[in-house]
């Protein structure tokens, strides 16, 4: 038998033109392993010592009954008929001796596990996670809708039992658009407008697909019918805007729009309309016909492109990227005629849906997830091969996921799955034949012993980029935040705060402000003017003015 030394080479030299996306941690060949089963959340194991459950570091197994030897059901019930074994394809490419006998594998968060002639072998994904659930068609930070059913912080809900719509969470209220609305609080589910889908329902507001927080209790909810304003202290639903043929957000900075301008803006049969959030009147900014069917101002007449999902792309507003009917991406600039097409990328899948984070524009399809690098505009086609649903993703400052057919994929850390993307498509590139291959993996080393030996220069570049930080935050010490900085210095969160270890971008914003309160209240100024440049409340700054007179450090 070889040793497990030369296994792991012949695994990883292979795995460095199958799939640059998982990397092997753990190869178990102690024990006679035959199948792998996810149950609530956990992965058990089968064996010829019982059955073992992985720990939640993904690498160690823990007993968790011995008297159950030999295949097992997923209830973890004995298989008695675990004898037969079926080879299945496997879902990472791997060498001989493992290649023709896989007989199982699952997936976790970004745990790989396959069992293949009676070893475990334990992978970890270097781009994405993954979490099984059944057809997810929407996600937040603390649930999953699905059309097997609503998972809020992992627990299943009674009801409803499926969702076609967004969730959306508001403080401590989660809001589930399943075609109606309901509402779940401390754990409670309260049906706010009932719509099953029924021949019994009257379907009144239509199907509810979204929701939008404009104010104090007050929400926009998209509706089949329309956008209706509800309210949620009277629980009453107001339609201020009559679909014409399908209402699409135009999102991404759809909640900034909303708290800064009072607009929600959103396209409807070729048309670019926006809503005063305040008065609730529509307004018509771009028009592809030269039919009115708002009595509103038409301020440009070119808006020509049939668009399935558009979002913004940019602080000040000027680019979006779209989706056409005709599979194209398309780029839009805002300029004083209207939004122009500055560039088109043909799709080889049908998309549905767009995203973006940083650098990356992301496009959902049925066939998988393709990404275009803003920054040199080239595409990579399905990158991850599933089946992805319309609308299913969800982003925070630093992180973005997807839902598919087959469940979750989350992608925490961008700057990482950016280079782990970009190698993997030089490699698959050049793999043409085993001669490619041997290059390539010396290649491979060399790269990773120049990176390694570069990262002794990592502090030294590190101090140019504090000081630019420092400047810019200083530059603009009212309105800075550590999302304007990551996009100024195209940074991820973590990548930010681990520039130096002594420097912390916040505390140093917060220290700025303080040392420039304290300061002009010694001179005097007007808390007025304070307030303009340390970005203080001037509540706040009466509030705690004799502290900040007491501030002593230096920044």
């Amino acid at each position: 038998m070889l040793s497990k030394k030369i296994i792991f080479f012949l695994f990883l030299s292979n795995f460095c033109f199958g799939s640059s996306n998982y990397q092997i941690k753990s190869i178990k060949t102690d024990k006679i392993f035959y199948n792998v089963i996810l149950n609530d959340y956990e992965v058990y194991v089968s064996s010829n010592h019982g059955i073992f459950v992985v720990d939640p570091s993904g690498f160690d197994l823990i007993i968790y009954d011995k008297s159950v030897k030999g295949k097992i059901h997923p209830d973890l019930s004995k298989n008695l008929n675990g004898l037969k074994l079926n080879f299945i394809d496997s879902p990472v490419l791997i060498p001989e001796p493992y290649s023709r006998t896989v007989t199982d594998f699952a997936y976790k968060g970004k745990f790989l596990y396959v069992v293949s002639k009676g070893d475990l072998i334990i992978y970890e994904s270097t781009a994405y996670e993954f979490y099984p659930f059944g057809s997810v068609r929407s996600i937040s930070e603390n649930s999953v809708g699905s059309y097997s059913g609503i998972f809020i912080n992992e627990k299943k809900l009674k009801k409803p039992g499926y969702t076609d719509g967004q969730i959306k969470e508001f403080e401590e209220t989660i809001f589930i658009c399943y075609n109606g609305i309901a509402e779940f609080n401390d754990g409670q589910v309260k049906f706010l407008y009932n719509n099953d889908n029924s021949k019994f329902s009257s379907a009144k507001y239509g199907t509810i697909l979204d929701i939008f927080l404009i104010g104090d209790s007050k929400y926009l909810a998209i509706s089949s019918k329309g956008i209706y304003h509800y309210n949620y202290k009277s629980n009453s639903f107001n339609l201020i805007y009559s679909v014409e043929k399908k209402i699409i957000p135009i999102r991404n900075k759809i909640e900034n729009r909303i708290q800064n301008n009072n607009e929600f803006h959103f396209i409807d049969n070729n048309k670019y309309l926006s809503i005063e959030t305040k008065s609730l009147t529509a307004k018509v900014l771009y028009n592809n016909f030269k039919y009115k069917s708002l009595k509103t101002k038409v301020l440009y007449d070119n808006f020509k492109y049939k668009l399935t999902d558009i979002i913004e792309c940019s602080n000040d507003g000027n680019i979006y990227y779209g989706i056409s009917e005709s599979n194209l991406l398309l780029k839009f600039k805002r300029s004083i005629n209207g939004l122009e097409l500055i560039n088109s990328y043909p799709l080889i899948s049908k998309p549905h849906t767009v995203a973006d984070f940083r650098d990356l524009v992301f496009i959902s399809s049925n066939n998988g997830l393709s990404i275009l690098l803003k920054s040199t505009e080239e595409i990579f086609d399905n990158v991850i091969s599933d089946e992805f649903n319309k609308s299913a993703v969800y982003k925070t400052k630093n992180k973005i996921s997807f839902g598919s057919i087959h469940g979750v994929y989350k992608i925490d850390n961008i700057t990482d799955f950016k280079k782990n993307l970009i190698l993997q498509n030089s490699i698959q590139t050049n793999n043409q034949s085993y001669k490619n291959e041997i290059l390539l993996i010396f290649l491979s080393l060399i790269i990773t012993l120049i990176i390694y030996k570069s990262t002794g220069n990592k502090n030294s570049l590190n101090v140019d980029i504090v000081k630019e930080i420092k400047n810019f935050i200083k530059e603009n010490l009212a309105t800075v935040t550590l999302v304007n900085i990551q996009d100024k210095f195209d940074i991820d969160y973590n990548a930010l705060n681990n520039l130096q270890e002594d420097f912390s971008p916040a505390k140093f914003i917060k220290q700025n402000r303080n040392i420039k309160a304290r300061d002009m209240f010694i001179e005097n100024q007007p808390v007025s003017k304070i307030s303009l440049i340390t970005g203080y409340s001037q509540s706040y700054l009466i509030k705690n003015k004799y502290k900040f007179l007491k501030i002593t450090s230096t920044t």
